[in-house]
């Protein structure tokens, strides 16, 4: 017991985490007939109250059927296609892309043309303006990392979204690398 084993996120833990760091929810299924299964928007995977409730997502990352109450059968190893999923999958895509909190902060990283009413544009800069990287960086790590960037990493990225051409999609480019990273994906 000297240390704690790392381990990835259970299926319904890692879906979660995604859609409150993007403001998204995620679609279920089930065989069992509407009526019966209703689902409500935004509820959150980990208290789905039915095992027959599911989706691709929670299929493809180890959710077991539940047709027993034992935890073997649940699968924590991380798989390629697990992997190749979170790297370039149009549905974590779409999350990143279209969630409001993460499209928030991607249009703060970039200039938005002038308002004709002279209102604050968003959080982080006025109409016409866009936050610093410092910022958005800030924010972004602090959304889905919940700590602030090391100085060095700040540097990092830094120097990588300054020198894109488009400053939103180096800011998406970031979200993606940091929910692909090992200390989003596994439990310390």
């Amino acid at each position: 017991f000297a240390h704690y084993p790392l381990r990835r996120l259970e299926a319904e833990v890692l879906i979660d985490a995604l859609n409150q760091i993007t403001g998204t929810s995620e679609p279920y299924s089930s065989p069992i007939p509407e009526p019966f299964t209703y689902i409500p928007e935004g509820q959150r995977s980990i208290a789905l109250p039915d095992g027959s409730i599911t989706s691709p997502f929670l299929e493809q990352f180890g959710r077991p059927s539940r047709d027993t109450g034992l935890e073997s059968e649940r699968s924590n190893r991380p798989t390629a296609d697990q992997r190749l999923h979170l790297l370039n999958s149009s549905h974590i895509q779409r999350k990143i892309e279209e969630g409001p909190r993460l499209r928030a902060l991607f249009q703060s990283a970039a200039p938005d043309p002038p308002r004709r009413s002279g209102k604050k544009a968003g959080k982080f800069g006025s109409a016409g303006e866009s936050a610093r990287p410092g910022e958005v960086i800030n924010e972004l790590y602090l959304t889905i990392l919940s700590r602030r960037p090391t100085p060095a990493e700040l540097t990092a990225v830094k120097q990588y979204v300054q020198s894109a051409s488009s400053k939103g999609e180096a800011a998406m480019d970031v979200a993606w690398a940091l929910i692909n990273s090992a200390e989003f994906l596994y439990r310390h």
